[in-house]
């Protein structure tokens, strides 16, 4: 690993001001490493109230999630319309035979569940974006008569990225990264639009305890091994997540998912390490292929 990638860590840093709260936890049974399925209401709002208590401002949704209506009953039971800053994604146009119609009934149904406006709006499959190099004037008209600031898209492989240089748009990226994933490190992506995600790769680098039953032999091997490595340096490994992503410079923000407020209150409660106490990140990189690190090839 190029360890200029990690940028100095100080003690004035607020690693909330970076971190995304994702909710895909509060509308389905999420995770390889979540056994207690999908979260009680109260349980959502206590994490939602103890993330903004303690200055996350950003929400990852989705359509396909199913939080976008509980996220926005908590924003306007709250009174936060004009300050919580939200992400959603536009899913797959896959089947669609007017992807017009299926993009505005997207927006319409997701701002009318978040009462909102929206930050950024994704599209949940790559292979959507390139509607936006084939029809400009089409989504420079949608962002000017829908409260939507940023186009996006969330990615999967660093050629996604690349496909989309030509576009005109400064679009925004959600894309996985983690110890074991530093694909995207030298990507070139606008600075301020780059989000990451699966910095706990579904909570396998956050839990050296059991996965899903369903959970593939060689990533319950993958999981004791990254933890035993951890542990032979007695470094704490939701800490040692977060504290990758927060100082990494090709992250501007970082997505995290709990299933427990008592996970978040841990998180937030976190001192990051410097980066001198992670010098096992070369090490780190060769227990695994890139088969694994993709949740999509793990059924």
């Amino acid at each position: 690993m190029n360890r200029n990638n990690l940028s100095v860590v100080t003690k004035s840093l607020n690693i909330t001001e970076k971190m995304v709260l994702g909710t895909a936890q509060f509308g389905m049974d999420y995770g390889i490493a979540n056994v207690s399925g999908k979260l009680p209401r109260k349980e959502v709002f206590s994490i939602l109230d103890l993330a903004w208590e303690n200055g996350i401002r950003r929400f990852d949704t989705a359509p396909n999630y199913g939080s976008e209506k509980v996220l926005g009953e908590f924003i306007t039971d709250r009174g936060l319309q004009n300050e919580a800053i939200v992400l959603t994604k536009i899913p797959s146009l896959e089947g669609s035979s007017d992807y017009r119609k299926s993009i505005r009934s997207s927006i319409e149904t997701s701002l009318n569940h978040l009462g909102c406006p929206v930050d950024v709006l994704f599209f949940h499959n790559p292979a959507d974006s390139k509607l936006v190099l084939e029809y400009p004037v089409f989504f420079e008209k949608l962002l000017n008569e829908y409260p939507v600031s940023t186009l996006g898209v969330s990615v999967y492989e660093p050629r996604e990225v690349e496909e989309l240089s030509g576009c005109e748009f400064e679009l925004a990226f959600q894309f996985p990264f983690n110890v074991l994933d530093q694909r995207f490190v030298q990507v070139s992506m606008t600075q301020g639009k780059r989000y990451a995600r699966s910095v706990f790769l579904q909570g396998l680098l956050a839990s050296p305890n059991g996965l899903r039953p369903d959970a593939p032999g060689e990533l319950l091997n993958l999981q004791k091994d990254y933890h035993d490595r951890l542990a032979d340096h007695h470094l704490d490994p939701v800490r040692f997540s977060v504290s990758f992503a927060a100082h990494n410079v090709a992250v501007d923000y970082f997505l995290i998912g709990v299933d427990l407020a008592k996970q978040l209150r841990n998180i937030l409660n976190l001192k990051p390490y410097e980066q001198k106490d992670m010098v096992i990140l070369d090490k780190l990189q060769v227990i695994t292929t890139n088969k694994w690190l993709d949740p999509r090839e793990w059924n």
